[in-house]
């Protein structure tokens, strides 16, 4: 396998960061500094570069600096295929994106040339917290390793909005509420078939993680709900008997925008059952059962972001962590408080992140 790694990275007027050029290593980067004063907002710069979405959950006014007129981010990736460029700009209203100077026609072949892995505080909500967060675990995976799959969730969430709003009238026409069933059908039944495949695949990814991270792996099972059915005549067939319901609701309540992945941990709901520490130790768990897959699936190691790690997980743990990715080979970046942290990623490069500049160490 061919890890992805970051050759370039320079990034200005995103959140608080200004004038940041880094050429990382190709192994490990420990970015060093005191809490609020950017270390996070590298990690997103990085993330959204390859993601277009903030895993905080920012909308991108929020990414722009408070003083800067936009956001500009330039990374440079290398990895199985020749080096790719990715280039974007946010201003206020509006988002320029490039992919070696052109606009991606493809979701495909934009996401998967720079996967990117992150594990973060957040994540102990993949456990215990909504049905979104799940599906977006689910999404952010198939996004990279399924042709076709980007364009089918943003047609769906298109015609979903589209019904939604016919739903939501005065007066609703049942019939031009029913003109959007094909193409919710259509792709709404491709994400079903294309999630349910995926969470079969994340079982053993799973238990190989928790082994990793030196958990029991056979206690976890991962299980996809989906509301309607993969079959597009059978999720046609249900949405319009679901009619009613839904012009009573004035939502559409059928369709893989409300399934959810079901974790369970010993045959119960993980949510309920597991401790604290056990619910950190899932939550990695699944984020390298995320790059597991993706390894599998495209040929190539994902970057790994790992934002605070410390405060996530014991010494222990960090240090298999950290000497699973150097098996691995993947280009990792960790950011913490400790300067300790650092002697655990034998060979990294260190980076100091203060007031929203980086400097590398000695450099």
């Amino acid at each position: 396998m061919i890890p992805l790694r970051i050759t370039e990275l320079n990034v200005d007027g995103f959140r608080n960061l200004r004038g940041v050029k880094l050429a990382p290593s190709p192994g490990g980067n420990v970015l060093l500094g005191d809490n609020g004063h950017g270390k996070t907002s590298v990690l997103e710069a990085i993330d959204y570069a390859a993601s277009l979405r903030s895993f905080r959950g920012a909308t991108r006014t929020q990414l722009i600096g408070h003083e800067a007129k936009a956001a500009e981010i330039l990374m440079r990736v290398a990895g199985p295929v020749p080096a790719r460029e990715y280039r974007l700009r946010l201003a206020r209203t509006s988002r320029e994106i490039t992919l070696d100077g052109k606009r991606p026609e493809h979701a495909l072949e934009y996401f998967s040339g720079a996967a990117c892995v992150v594990f973060h505080p957040g994540d102990l909500d993949l456990v215990r917290g909504p049905p979104e967060l799940r599906r977006r675990l689910l999404d952010r995976i198939l996004v990279r390793a399924v042709d076709g799959y980007g364009e089918a969730l943003k047609s769906y969430g298109k015609a979903l909005r589209a019904r939604n709003a016919l739903l939501r009238e005065r007066q609703p026409n049942a019939k031009a509420i029913q003109a959007f069933d094909f193409p919710l059908a259509r792709y709404g039944s491709a994400l079903v078939r294309a999630r349910t495949v995926l969470a079969h695949d994340l079982v053993p990814a799973a238990r190989r993680a928790l082994d990793e991270v030196a958990l029991s792996p056979d206690a976890i099972e991962l299980k996809y709900q989906p509301r309607a059915a993969g079959d597009q005549v059978a999720f046609t067939a249900a949405l319009a008997e679901n009619l009613p319901r839904d012009l009573a609701r004035r939502l559409t309540s059928l369709g893989p925008h409300g399934d959810d992945l079901a974790i369970t941990w010993s045959g119960l709901p993980a949510r309920v059952v597991a401790s604290q520490g056990q619910t950190r130790a899932l939550a990695l768990a699944l984020r390298l059962a995320e790059l597991h897959v993706l390894e599998a699936r495209t040929r190539s190691v994902p970057i790994l972001l790992l934002d605070d790690v410390s405060s996530e997980l014991d010494r222990e743990r960090t240090a298999r962590l950290f000497k699973l990715v150097g098996a691995l080979g993947a280009q990792v970046f960790v950011t913490t408080t400790d300067p300790a942290i650092a002697a655990l990623l034998p060979g990294a490069k260190r980076f100091t992140v203060a007031d929203g500049a980086v400097t590398a160490d000695g450099g």
